[in-house]
């Protein structure tokens, strides 16, 4: 219990400050819960799985219905993964037999930026615009803090928690 609830105010819009912490808790949920995201323990499966030399060429995209979409870099690498698909597939269940991954697509594209062990970036990670759902929802989310900066700051975090949670 806080101590407006103590001193029998509700938090809230008329009810007084508001602490960052109880906004940002509320944002966040259980982002700050989970050290990795599920696109991060993906990527992390492939590498392991495949191995180094082809994990330059190619990250795991989308996760769905048990289909895993690999976005590869090159036309090359495209057709050899195409013809390595069944072994692929053996090394990912090998590695973690509860991934749900029952088939592997490749697409051919760029790749996102991924962090490498001595830290330096290959690419720009870019994530997708925010819908107009989970901008509405963010807006939602901060319409009772009162500092116009401070509320613009934390609905572009919203914004941002809301699209790695519906990229993985």
């Amino acid at each position: 219990m806080t101590n407006r609830e103590e001193n029998g105010k509700k938090p809230g819009r008329g009810g007084g400050f508001v602490p960052v912490g109880d906004v940002l808790g509320r944002i966040m949920g259980d982002f700050s819960d989970r050290p990795q995201s599920k696109g991060q323990k993906l990527g992390g499966l492939w590498v392991h799985a495949v191995g180094e030399q082809v994990a330059k060429h190619s990250q795991p995209e989308r996760l769905a219905r048990g289909l895993l979409t690999v976005r590869v870099d090159s036309p090359v690498w495209l057709t050899q993964l195409l013809h390595m698909k069944s072994v692929l597939l053996a090394k990912l269940y090998a590695v973690s037999s509860d991934t749900g991954i029952r088939d592997l697509r490749f697409v051919q594209g760029s790749l996102r930026t991924r962090s490498t062990s001595q830290g330096e970036k290959s690419n720009i990670d870019r994530l997708p615009p925010p819908n107009p759902e989970e901008v509405q929802r963010a807006m939602h989310m901060v319409a009772s803090v009162v500092d116009s900066d401070l509320r613009a700051a934390l609905q572009k975090l919203a914004q941002t928690m809301l699209v790695r949670r519906r990229c993985g």
